[in-house]
């Protein structure tokens, strides 16, 4: 891959291929014998495109993102670090809301027991500021057994079985995309509202994406239930999900436009207060290409 003037040009089997960086949000590099030049990691930087770099096995293992994405950078940093444990521990109640909500429209999606959803929906209207009672936890462990089968056990190993990769998967391309949204608007992705690990350089991603997750729980089971392994075009497909459609607040948009509304949102909530513009993913909505 290389750049040709705002293009990104890319040469396979002899063939070439070109696209406008314009158009472009992010890409996915798989192959060892992928080839990038510097020129063209330059311009992603200067369009702020992530790419993701995969393994031998295909599952993402590295992010390039832009450091330059904010004209405002700095100031949006100084009012990150001013964040309060009153104001994050609300925004994470706020987004853990979210996730639980999607979570239980998810299991009423798939016809499943009437009690797990009931479950969540108590589980969804006990959440305590910063979730202190760990209602996330609680809801998470009876999400997948009850979707996925009580012998479910999610992991994040190589060595994964079909249902894990495809989830491990799509979490990753979701949170290139999250990243790349993030530090376009000068966030620091350092900097959580919740996760704090002092190894991880993207806990606020971490904490942003978790509505967002239920997406590729959706098509993970809509598609690899019956599947052996995670085949190439189930790994383009989830990728593709970026391109779906869905509802944000009263608007249907694709995945990528909601989670850029979504991290406005979160900008506008917490600098103002303002609650009014940060909404859930309905995932209910949730349309993709066939």
């Amino acid at each position: 891959m290389r750049l040709k003037l705002d293009n990104l040009l890319i040469k396979k089997m002899g063939e070439e291929y070109t696209i406008p960086l314009s158009d472009i949000s992010i890409i996915v590099a798989e192959g060892g014998d992928t080839v990038v030049t510097l020129r063209l990691l330059s311009a992603l930087s200067k369009y702020n495109i992530a790419l993701v770099v995969c393994d031998n096995e295909h599952l993402p293992t590295g992010i390039y993102h832009s450091q330059n994405g904010h004209f405002r950078a700095y100031k949006r940093l100084q009012e990150q670090l001013l964040w309060t444990q009153e104001q994050k521990d609300k925004l994470w109640q706020i987004v853990t809301y979210f996730k639980i909500n999607n979570q239980q429209d998810v299991l009423a999606m798939f016809e499943k027991d009437l009690d797990c959803i009931q479950l969540l929906a108590d589980y969804k209207d006990h959440i305590e500021l910063g979730d202190k009672t760990n209602r996330e936890g609680h809801a998470a462990k009876v999400y997948f057994n009850e979707l996925f089968g009580k012998k479910f056990v999610r992991v994040t190993q190589q060595e994964a079985d079909v249902i894990n990769a495809g989830l491990n998967y799509g979490y990753a391309i979701m949170r290139a995309q999250m990243v790349r949204i993030v530090a376009g608007y000068g966030l620091n992705p350092l900097i959580g509202i919740f996760h704090k690990n002092e190894y991880n350089q993207f806990n606020l991603v971490d904490d942003l994406m978790e509505p967002f997750r239920q997406i590729i729980d959706v098509w993970v089971y809509h598609h690899l239930r019956e599947e052996d392994y995670l085949k190439y075009e189930f790994r383009l497909a989830l990728t593709d999900l970026l391109n779906a459609k869905i509802r944000y607040g009263k608007e249907n948009c694709s995945v990528t436009g909601a989670m850029d509304k979504y991290v406005k949102g979160f900008i506008k909530c917490i600098a103002d207060k303002d609650t009014t513009k940060f909404y859930c993913p309905i995932v209910s909505s949730l349309k993709w290409s066939k």
